[in-house]
């Protein structure tokens, strides 16, 4: 038998994800970038969408990718596979928050609306009291969290958008008002050494012989505009690696 003949075994679902999978592999497909549409892939791989459907279901279901109504199916942050197992950004630059603290699971502890204090409304570059959306996500285990992300979308940039608790849980912030609201952000801006903010319960990294906790913030930048920034705490260590940055392949 011939090896043309035996993947004509293979159930034309599987084929399907395959390919995308060899796609995301490849970096043909990257982090935040749109699949072909379902009736693209029926064509291409002359089925019914049904199947198509199927292939994709799958994939969600697995966490590779994510299905938005009305917009189509985008492949979430997903580790490459090249030896350093990077986190593949929508920028394709491969970013991995300290010690790849991305690549693991986060639990969304809540979300909702909160009034700034004087410091956020500084680091926002908002208005004294002015209200924003608060997201607070938590890496590591319930009793001692590895890492704590509070991130906020001033209610200026995020009005009348209603927030999908799945993808908060999953994504970066920069991505998520890349993917659900109308302003895209132009950078990012990396803030080290910086303070909590008086609505963070920061109290699990202060323990017995425990470091000074390490903060810093990831600032979602229009030009000149903040559309949000999130503050990420972790318990500090010596000689720790903070940052690296992998260029896109040529």
């Amino acid at each position: 038998m011939t090896a043309k003949s035996m993947g004509s075994y293979i159930p034309k679902y599987v084929q399907i994800q395959d390919y995308i999978l060899q796609k995301i592999e490849e970096g043909v497909f990257g982090a935040g970038d749109r699949l072909p549409s379902e009736a693209e892939l029926s064509r291409q791989f002359h089925v019914s969408r049904i199947t198509v459907n199927t292939a994709i279901r799958d994939l969600s279901g697995k966490g590779v990718v994510e299905r938005i109504q009305g917009k189509g199916t985008f492949v979430r942050a997903v580790r490459r596979a090249d030896k350093n197992g990077f986190v593949a950004f929508s920028g394709k630059i491969g970013v991995p928050p300290m010690e790849e603290s991305a690549l693991k699971r986060h639990s969304l502890e809540e979300h909702g609306i909160i009034q700034a204090d004087s410091l956020l409304c500084s680091k926002l570059g908002q208005e004294e009291g002015a209200y924003v959306y608060r997201i607070v996500r938590r890496a590591g285990r319930d009793d001692s969290p590895a890492q704590l992300d509070y991130s906020y979308i001033p209610l200026s940039v995020c009005s009348n958008h209603t927030f999908d608790r799945d993808a908060l849980e999953h994504m970066f912030l920069h991505d998520y008002i890349c993917r659900y609201l109308d302003d895209g952000p132009s950078c990012l801006k990396i803030v080290i050494h910086t303070e909590a903010t008086k609505d963070m319960d920061i109290t699990a990294f202060y323990g017995d012989g425990q470091r000074e906790p390490f903060i810093w913030d990831t600032v979602v930048c229009k030009g000149e505009h903040i559309l949000g920034l999130t503050t990420t705490v972790c318990a500090a260590q010596k000689n720790q690696l903070f940052m690296t940055l992998e260029f896109p392949r040529r």
